[in-house]
């Protein structure tokens, strides 16, 4: 006769502490909530903390002016002065940073954003922009996504080519509530932070935001205030006793008259008043401390301020706390993450805003063959620092030429090769008129 065998979960369980036993260990049964929400609801909870909430709005604009504060020009050998002075000036008259700032705090709100192209090229929105007819881009309207939609009929279906699976033609709705149809070569397209392909699918093909990542935080933040707000008022307890409480606890009439007597008492408590008591009763107060109520806030301030990204120093306007503090890796930190959304959220679109620019007849614009959008440093070093840096670098320079003399004197390095290299490696431009001169006697 054979003998079935069980199946085994072998886990660590302690019969005795109740450790990993469902019922007796709390933490048996913790596990992560399922946070897979309806995108409606969460952009409208978006909308609402971004209105209502100061907090939450400067979480999602401070980056996104950031990004744009420095600015940015187009950067070629071959750039001339006068092309990229009449370049910022166009970017200018269309208000391309105000509609860029605009679409990136959309990107980090709700998960993305559109900025339409109102392009002069001789055809209607639904038709793909004729970039050989193009003669000028009127302005730039910007909307978010709830404002966006597209259907599944619609669809690049080419394997092969670069918009595989993408809409081909977006349904948008105006800010006065009218519907029009566009194609997609007149947009730029901004698709949230990165999320999975499923989710992605549920969310109308935008992705993710910046109000995902914090609102936890900001909501222990909020409760957290608001419990020390509590806190505050009540520094010190009131306490009333008065004979047979007991007893008149236990009828409707004999609650309803103990709840009126301490609710007239609470209402008319203030250091300008006098509180009346009956003889049988007695009123005291104790004191309630309060103690380490700044140490826990600022626990929650921390903990917002990694969920976003931004310094504690910018999201609150706090100074840097503790010995030699100067909040300075913190900015680092901030500006690698600014410039990370620099790099890989705005240059595609600013690349393709200039160059469509650089297509339409109106502006006589040509572009060289190569060409790169370069961003404004976002951190300026004080004077202090730029001296700290110019005096590395002459130590750095003096070095470099003390070694080079002793090749020299070693005969290993002549002094043409000298003055050469000391060109290369510096920014010292040497005087070449002597040895222009030199040069032509030995050829003489």
């Amino acid at each position: 006769m054979s003998r079935k065998r069980k199946k085994r979960q072998d886990g660590y369980l302690n019969a005795f502490t109740g450790a990993g036993i469902r019922g007796r260990d709390p933490f048996a049964v913790t596990r992560f909530a399922n946070t897979f929400r309806d995108w409606t609801t969460d952009t409208k909870e978006a909308d609402e903390l971004f209105t209502s909430n100061g907090l939450a709005q400067r979480i999602v604009t401070v980056p996104a002016e950031e990004a744009l504060r420095a600015g940015w020009k187009v950067c070629s050998h071959e750039m001339d002065e006068e092309l990229a002075e009449k370049l910022d000036s166009l970017q200018e008259d269309l208000g391309v940073k105000g509609a860029m700032s605009l679409a990136l705090s959309w990107d980090r709100l709700f998960g993305g954003a559109v900025v339409l192209l109102m392009a002069d090229d001789g055809g209607t929105l639904q038709e793909p922009l004729n970039e050989d007819s193009l003669k000028s881009i009127e302005r730039l309207e910007v909307f978010s996504p709830q404002d966006v939609s597209y259907t599944g009929n619609y669809l690049y279906d080419d394997p092969l080519e670069a918009n595989f699976g993408k809409p081909q033609f977006y349904s948008i709705t105006s800010k006065w509530g009218n519907n029009f149809l566009v194609h997609e070569s007149r947009l730029l397209m901004f698709y949230g932070a990165p999320i999975t392909n499923e989710r992605r699918r549920s969310r109308n093909g935008w992705g993710g935001t910046v109000i995902e990542q914090i609102r936890d935080e900001l909501l222990r933040l909020g409760s957290s205030f608001d419990a020390a707000r509590v806190a505050i008022e009540r520094l010190s307890q009131s306490v009333l006793k008065f004979h047979g409480l007991a007893s008149k606890m236990m009828s409707d009439a004999g609650e309803n008259e103990v709840m009126s007597r301490l609710h007239v008492i609470d209402m008319g408590r203030h250091l300008l008043n006098t509180i009346a008591i009956d003889t049988g009763e007695e009123y005291t107060q104790h004191n309630v401390t309060i103690g380490g109520l700044r140490d826990v806030l600022e626990e929650f301030e921390i903990a917002i301020s990694a969920a976003s990204g931004i310094p504690m120093t910018l999201l609150f306007g706090r100074s840097p706390a503790g010995m030699s503090a100067t909040g300075k890796s913190d900015l680092e930190s901030y500006y690698n993450m600014v410039g990370k959304v620099q790099e890989r959220v705005l240059r595609p679109q600013l690349s393709r805003l200039i160059y469509l620019l650089s297509k339409c007849s109106k502006y006589e614009l040509t572009l060289p063959e190569h060409w790169q959008i370069e961003f404004a440093p976002l951190w300026n070093p004080t004077e202090k620092e730029r001296a700290e840096t110019d005096k590395l670098k002459a130590e750095a320079r003096k070095t470099n030429a003390d070694a080079m003399k002793i090749l020299s004197d070693v005969g290993a390095l002549d002094v043409q090769e000298m003055r050469d290299t000391l060109e290369q490696q510096s920014d010292i431009v040497l005087d070449r008129s002597l040895d222009n001169m030199l040069a032509s006697q030995t050829e003489e």
